[in-house]
């Protein structure tokens, strides 16, 4: 796929977040009460959810231009994986299990194949974040895993 100027290739970035959802959904097809979305969820906000979606990119000048050649491109970039777990009443200790248990599987569909279906060069999980507490009116509990997908493309 090319951009509209010239041979320029066009990013990897949706191909690769498209290769993560897809694994994902793969893997938890048939399990019920969980959501696996591209970006935010939508009004079906069941207790799990695992959400593809933001991704930091950052150019410098060796990422335009360099000794690749002609129309060479060097992309990093990181895609982050939500998990995203909720729970009724005050067992922190299984809402934090099962938010962790999910990001492992996030990790594992990652490593399952670190090109990302062909989409990158090289795509590994990187910063993990884990958010928990009380939701946000009280009623139960909450723990939030954010999931850095380090990728690397050189086009």
């Amino acid at each position: 796929m090319t951009t509209p100027i010239g041979n320029i290739p066009a990013s990897s970035i949706p191909a690769a977040r498209t290769w993560i959802f897809q694994g994902l959904q793969t893997q938890l097809a048939g399990v019920q009460n969980i959501l696996v979305c591209l970006d935010e969820p939508g009004p079906y906000q069941p207790d799990d959810i695992i959400s593809v979606g933001d991704v930091h990119q950052q150019y410098s000048p060796e990422s335009v231009v360099g000794s690749g050649g002609s129309h060479w491109l060097r992309e990093d970039y990181t895609i982050t994986v939500t998990v995203d777990v909720y729970r009724g009443g005050d067992d922190a200790a299984a809402v934090f299990a099962r938010a962790r248990q999910l990001a492992d599987l996030v990790v594992a569909v990652v490593r399952s194949d670190p090109s990302l279906g062909g989409a990158v060069d090289r795509g590994k999980p990187g910063t993990v974040q884990h958010t928990s507490g009380w939701s946000e009116d009280h009623k139960g509990r909450q723990a939030v895993v954010e999931i850095g997908i380090d990728c690397l493309k050189t086009l």
